[in-house]
């Protein structure tokens, strides 16, 4: 498939292509452009270093935000955990990534499933990634909805509301035991969790 760090050139060219045609969408509806796997691996067997693979997922990325920019779209790249990808995987990897971007409109999107795999600290990184938090992701421990694992939610809540994230908190996590029962059982989850941390406030 298509990925910002393929030895041709010409694959990397049409996933620059393949991003950017997301920004009249996203300007319509105020959504930011998440970067997943379109930003490649490391494919050390076609010869390929870490450092060749970050340069060029570096100038890929210096090329959506600089087309975005005009239109108010920000790009968020989100930090996956070390069994999916080679390149970015915490929070201070990704804030790294993003200084060698340079673009205020590139930051980070963070999901609590790969936190909890990487992150010895998910409040910490959180805070760490501060304004340059720009989606959040929930899906509990065993990628499950939120609530059917150990991950602390109604912790990570609060220190949302204390860095001031003012975006979506959305959900990705496994349709099981079927779709609607799983959204359903987050919303009302997250829902409660919410409310307690404000009820604690008090």
């Amino acid at each position: 498939g298509l990925s910002f760090t393929d030895p041709d050139p010409a694959v990397r060219e049409a996933a620059i292509r393949r991003a950017i045609a997301h920004i009249p969408f996203a300007a319509r509806t105020g959504a930011v452009i998440i970067i997943g796997l379109l930003r490649g691996v490391v494919r050390e067997e076609a010869g390929v270093t870490h450092e060749q693979a970050m340069a060029w997922l570096v100038e890929a990325l210096q090329r959506c935000a600089e087309a975005a920019a005009p239109h108010g779209v920000r790009f968020a790249l989100e930090p996956l955990n070390r069994y999916e990808t080679g390149l970015i995987h915490t929070v201070a990897e990704g804030l790294a990534l993003v200084e060698r971007v340079g673009a205020d409109n590139f930051g980070l999107l963070l999901d609590t499933f790969h936190m909890n795999i990487e992150e010895p600290d998910m409040a910490a990184a959180i805070r760490q990634a501060g304004e340059r938090l720009f989606h959040f992701h929930v899906a509990d421990s065993n990628r499950w909805y939120p609530g059917a694992g150990h991950i602390n939610f109604p912790a990570l809540l609060a220190v949302l509301e204390e860095v001031g994230y003012a975006g979506y908190v959305s959900g990705e996590f496994m349709p099981l035991p079927d779709a609607d029962t799983a959204a359903a059982r987050a919303i009302a989850y997250l829902r409660e969790a919410a409310a307690g941390h404000h009820r604690g406030r008090r």
